[in-house]
């Protein structure tokens, strides 16, 4: 019997590239929001900071233009805080993104490879069906010249 062939090898190699490309895609995601986070835990460590100072500094009666200049540099932070917390909310909407595709090309390649599985049965299954037929006829072909044999002596 002719060796086992996947009609459908192509389509799993293309399932399988898509699903590669979707895990590196996913990888990026990863290191995208991962160096996403570091920026906005910095921002936002040093923030209450600068504000207690500023505080501490309107308290104190310092010159107002030490006062203004430390609001200005709360004001620059909080503005840096939100730039940060939204390119850490895009890096997680395309994490998830990137997650949904690789989840979708995953459940691709597994469908195939399924098809495979079963085609594979098949043909294990034909393969065994045509080896029994084989060993019949060979003993169906043996055993009239056995008892034939067995025949001939008992005569003797």
């Amino acid at each position: 019997m002719k060796k086992f062939r996947f009609t459908l090898q192509a389509v799993l190699t293309l399932r399988q590239r898509a699903e590669q490309a979707a895990l590196e895609s996913y990888g990026r995601a990863l290191r995208a929001r991962a160096a996403a986070q570091p920026p906005l835990a910095e921002v936002a460590a040093e923030l209450p900071a600068v504000w207690a100072l500023w505080r501490a500094q309107l308290d104190g009666g310092c010159p107002a233009a030490e006062a203004a200049q430390t609001r200005s540099y709360c004001g620059a932070l909080e503005e840096r805080k939100t730039k940060c917390e939204a390119a850490l909310h895009l890096a997680e909407r395309e994490l998830d993104a990137a997650s949904r595709t690789l989840l979708k090309a995953r459940q691709g390649r597994e469908a195939v490879e399924q098809l495979q599985s079963a085609q594979r049965e098949r043909h294990a299954r034909a393969l065994r069906l045509e080896e029994r037929k084989e060993i019949d006829d060979l003993v169906n072909r043996r055993l009239p010249r056995v008892l034939a044999d067995d025949l001939s002596q008992n005569r003797n």
